[in-house]
């Protein structure tokens, strides 16, 4: 009963963080909506952006092999 007790409040931060960095998102979609720029422009910048993110980290936390493979 412990374990699942831990699993369940593991599960409970993981969606808090998932939700903090939505909002963040969506509040720096919301300011850049109304500096003009159009929606679809920006959710294929941020899609580029995570992207070259996770290339970042895969960098940092791996091998240049692991990099590669994410290519």
């Amino acid at each position: 009963m412990g374990q699942r007790h831990i699993f369940a409040e593991e599960a409970e931060l993981d969606i808090c963080r998932r939700f903090q960095v939505e909002a963040a998102m969506l509040d720096l979609i919301a300011a850049l909506r109304a500096k003009g720029l159009e929606e679809a422009e920006i959710a294929l910048t941020l899609a580029d952006a995570a992207e070259d993110y996770v290339l970042r980290l895969a960098q940092q936390n791996g091998t240049a092999e692991d990099a590669l493979f994410y290519q």
